[in-house]
C-alpha cells in the first residue's frame, strides 16, 4: 500500500508463488492477486488516486526492486495499455541486469450505449436487426417465455447453481478446464454475488420457458458501465439461440437503467462482436532477475525465434506457494 501524509493513495496486492519449470527448477514468481489458478481476470493494474498515479507507480517499482528480495520473475498481467506501471518499469530497465519484456496483448470488446433501445438497434446492420428480431420473436412464441432478473438474496444460490450447470454443459468436451468447477471458484462467486446484490451492483438475468431456466447472464454494474462476466445456456435449446437472445435483452435492460457503456471483458470472440465493435487492450509485463532462470527463458525465446519469452510448462508446487505479507510501498516517491 502506498501512503502520502498518512492517507492511502495506492494499492497493488501481490503474492509469491513457486512453480516448477522444466520439471526440475523452482521459479519464484511474483504475481498480482487474482492471477493464476482457474481465474481469467481483467484489468489487474493497481488501484490509485489519479492525482498521484505516477508517484504511486514509481514507489511500487522501487519497493519491489529494492525491498522484495525473494522473487525471480515478476509476472504482471492484464494491465491497462496506458498504465503508469508499464512506463515506470521501462524507465527502471537500466537498473536491472536481467530483462524486461512485454507479453501478449489481450483485446476487450466494449461499446458505448445510446439513450434508448431503438437507437441501439438502428446502429446495427439491417441484416443484424432482422436476425435479432426474428430470434427474439421465436423465443417469445414459446410457452411461458420470459426474461427475468434476480432481485432477492434468497434466489441467488439456486440461480447460481443453474448458471454453473449450464456453463459446464455448454463446454463439456470442448475444454479441459471450464469455469465453475472447483469448490474455491464456486464459493468465491457465490459469495461475491450476495455481496454485489447487497450493494445494488449484481446483474443476474435469465431466460425461462415452460418454467425452466434455459439461459443466464452474470455481470455487474460499476458506475455507468455494465460488465459482462459470464453466461451459460442449455445446449438442448440451441435452436432458439438463447445466449444471443438473452444478450440482446440484457443490453436493452442496461440502456433502460441509463448505463452509457457495456464492457464485454477479455476475449475477442465473434459472438461479442455481434453486439459491439469497439476494442481496448490490456498488456502483460515480465521482469526477470539475473540468474539461471532469466538465462533459460532467454535461451528458450531465442530457440523459438521469438523475442518475447514464452512461459514454460509449469507445475504449481502447492507446498511452496505462499502469500506475501509485507506491504509493497509505504509512501510514494516525490
Amino acid at each position: 500500500m502506498a501512503r502520502l501524509g498518512g492517507r492511502a493513495v495506492g494499492i497493488f496486492p501481490l503474492y509469491l508463488e513457486t512453480h516448477r519449470a522444466y520439471k526440475i527448477l523452482r521459479v519464484r514468481k511474483l504475481r498480482p492477486i487474482g492471477a493464476g489458478g482457474d481465474t481469467a481476470p481483467d484489468d489487474l493494474g493497481m488501484l490509485f488516486d489519479p492525482v498521484h498515479e505516477h508517484a504511486v507507480a514509481r514507489a511500487f517499482v522501487d519497493h519491489v526492486l529494492n525491498h522484495v528480495h525473494d522473487w525471480q520473475l515478476l509476472d504482471l498481467v492484464d494491465l491497462p495499455a496506458d498504465s503508469a506501471l508499464l512506463a515506470c518499469w521501462t524507465q527502471q530497465s537500466t537498473q536491472i541486469s536481467g530483462s524486461i519484456v512485454r507479453t501478449t496483448v489481450n483485446r476487450i470488446i466494449f461499446g458505448d450505449l445510446p439513450p434508448d433501445w431503438d437507437r441501439y438497434r438502428q446502429g446495427l446492420s439491417r441484416n443484424r436487426r432482422e436476425v435479432l428480431g426474428r430470434k427474439r420473436r421465436k423465443f417469445e412464441a414459446q410457452p411461458d417465455a420470459r426474461f427475468f432478473q434476480i432481485h432477492q438474496d434468497a434466489q441467488i444460490d439456486s440461480a447460481f447453481e443453474r448458471l454453473a450447470e449450464m456453463h459446464r454443459q455448454r463446454w463439456q468436451g470442448r475444454t479441459e478446464e471450464p469455469s465453475f468447477t472447483s469448490p474455491q471458484y464456486l464459493g468465491f462467486h457465490r459469495a461475491l454475488m450476495h455481496a454485489l446484490l447487497a450493494q445494488g451492483r449484481l446483474r443476474l438475468y435469465g431466460l425461462q420457458m415452460n418454467a425452466q431456466t434455459i439461459a443466464m447472464f452474470y455481470g455487474f454494474r460499476n458506475g455507468a458501465t455494465l460488465y459482462y462476466f459470464q453466461a451459460g445456456f442449455d445446449p438442448k435449446h440451441l435452436a432458439l439461440s438463447p445466449g444471443e437472445v438473452l444478450m440482446a435483452y440484457v443490453i436493452e435492460a442496461a440502456i433502460g437503467e441509463k448505463c452509457t457503456h457495456f464492457d464485454m471483458l477479455k476475449g475477442d470472440y465473434g459472438h461479442k462482436r455481434h453486439f459491439f465493435q469497439q476494442t481496448r487492450e490490456t498488456l502483460g509485463l515480465r521482469v526477470y532477475r539475473p540468474g539461471l532462470i532469466c538465462w533459460l527463458y532467454q535461451v528458450k525465446a531465442r530457440l523459438a525465434g521469438n523475442r518475447v519469452p514464452a512461459e514454460p510448462a509449469d507445475h504449481i508446487d502447492a507446498a511452496q506457494t505462499k502469500l506475501t505479507a509485507s506491504p509493497i510501498a509505504e509512501s510514494p516517491t516525490q
